[in-house]
């Protein structure tokens, strides 16, 4: 990371934070497995391996996994803070935030993570959209049975 933050325009900045947001709120949309993917270029990368998971690519990809992770869930609450700039170069951009994230699963089991989220973005068509968003945990999860 780099600090101070590259320069950047306040409305890009803006929007970046928009999108980071929107990412939050998509997951946290149960069923809307569509809404997620669409935030992503159409080649996105929803990069897991860093959990031990897989790394999903395109639309239809991310789309598919959300389907699935959402057939699971009765609630999601996703908190995405702390939102720091690394690059930009106008077409492009790098950014993190810090998450904490709970999952309620229809079994009950509610599972707690920490984690920081690193954000590839690009214009695509006008629009800012996650070119490869990745994780790392900063904490080990925490899970309880219901």
């Amino acid at each position: 990371m780099t600090y101070p933050a590259p320069p950047c325009p306040a409305d890009v900045r803006l929007a970046l934070a928009d999108l980071v947001s929107a990412y939050a709120m998509a997951v946290d949309d149960i069923g809307q497995a569509a809404g997620v993917a669409a935030l992503f270029t159409p080649d996105g990368i929803y990069d897991l391996a860093s959990l031990g998971m897989e790394r999903f690519v395109g639309r239809a990809a991310i789309e598919a996994f959300f389907e699935q992770a959402f057939a699971g869930m009765a609630q999601n609450a996703h908190f995405l803070g702390n939102v720091a700039l690394a690059a930009y170069d106008g077409a492009t951009a790098s950014l993190s935030a810090y998450g904490h994230a709970f999952s309620l699963g229809k079994d009950g089991t509610m599972l707690e993570v920490k984690a920081r989220y690193a954000f590839d973005v690009a214009l695509h068509e006008g629009t800012w959209r996650i070119a490869r968003l990745g994780m790392t945990m900063l904490l080990p999860p925490v899970s309880t049975a219901g």
